[in-house]
């Protein structure tokens, strides 16, 4: 379920800069987080737990609720760096309370949030807020942690209401963890669909490329070495090379056929390193949290920047997948 209304395409943060929304929510998992109400001083507390698990780069290792004094938060250092890639590599937040300014942007401070790149909205008329469905009275909005979609700029709700020893962040971080698995799960789906191209595109390729150095030996006006030319061919993208150059001669198409190969084991490779989570927990429940411990070197990257990889990896398999299954009848 959604809430009502779509969040606009454009709003104006607390400096007076415009936000983009659709454009943010393309490149992360676009998470909107909403303040009661300037003088509250329960919301800003979800702030400064996101910065204990993990926004902040070196925070204390505990939160004391100030107003029960229970414990919120107790991060282990070893859970930091998976924290840090759901928080700050996979999703952006956008910040939205009714204001005055000035009250917002002391929250902005108070919270260490000044020196994150996260948009503060300043809703002082409560017009955003009713425009989306979370005014909750004349002068207060709802409080409240959603995700917005890319295409539609719809809000999926993540967590409603905040208070005392219960603020919404554990319901973050499972929801961030959850979009990191079932991205992760589709990846690990499409690179075993590419492997199982391997043995037919191998023996497709061997037979070509046998052909090609057939034919190489033959020709005797060889103008270019043949080396060159597969230089050159590695600066086309591969549905141009499969349109054109694999489509000239069967020398050519050759030599298409090795680059595709090279490219095809490269787009799984990216794929795989890319991956920060088991494999056979990707193909279990995706709404039971494991405990996921990055090594050091690990060189993690965002789901955006994991999407991006899986869909070159779908280009490549889609032309393999063509090549094998004309290549029968362009050889009879």
């Amino acid at each position: 379920m959604s809430v009502t209304g779509i969040f606009p395409e454009v709003v104006v943060d607390l400096d007076g800069h415009p936000i983009h929304i659709k454009e943010l929510a393309k490149l992360h998992v676009l998470i909107l987080i909403t303040l009661k109400a300037g003088w509250c001083p329960v919301c800003p507390q979800l702030l400064q737990i996101l910065n204990i698990y993990g926004l902040q780069n070196e925070p204390p290792e505990i939160f004391q609720d100030p107003f029960n004094r229970s414990i919120i938060a107790k991060v282990p250092p070893e859970d930091l760096p998976f924290n840090r890639l759901l928080l700050k590599s996979d999703a952006y937040f956008i910040i939205i309370c009714p204001g005055p300014a000035d009250e917002v942007r002391r929250i902005q401070e108070l919270c260490n949030f000044s020196k994150y790149p996260y948009p503060f909205i300043v809703d002082e008329d409560l017009s955003l807020a009713s425009h989306i469905g979370l005014r909750m009275s004349r002068t207060e909005i709802l409080p409240f942690i959603g995700h917005i979609y890319p295409e539609t700029r719809m809000i999926f709700p993540i967590n409603w209401g905040r208070g005392p020893g219960i603020y919404g962040h554990d319901k973050l971080l499972k929801y961030l963890y959850g979009y990191r698995i079932r991205v992760e799960k589709k990846a690990f789906e499409h690179v075993s669909k590419a492997k199982e191209l391997e043995i037919p595109f191998k023996k497709v390729t061997d037979t070509i490329l046998s052909i090609g150095n057939l034919e190489n030996r033959t020709f005797q006006k060889q103008i270019f070495p043949i080396e060159l030319f597969a230089q050159v061919f590695e600066y086309i993208e591969s549905r141009e090379m499969m349109k054109t150059v694999m489509a000239t001669c069967r020398q050519w198409r050759a030599i298409g056929f090795d680059i595709i190969s090279m490219r095809m084991r490269q787009a799984v490779n990216d794929v795989l390193e890319s991956l920060v989570t088991d494999p056979q927990i990707n193909r279990g429940d995706v709404n039971k949290i494991y405990k996921i411990i990055l090594p050091a070197d690990k060189k993690a990257i965002s789901v955006h920047e994991l999407d991006l990889r899986i869909k070159d990896l779908d280009i490549i398999t889609e032309i393999i997948w063509r090549l094998v299954a004309q290549t029968p009848v362009i050889m009879e």
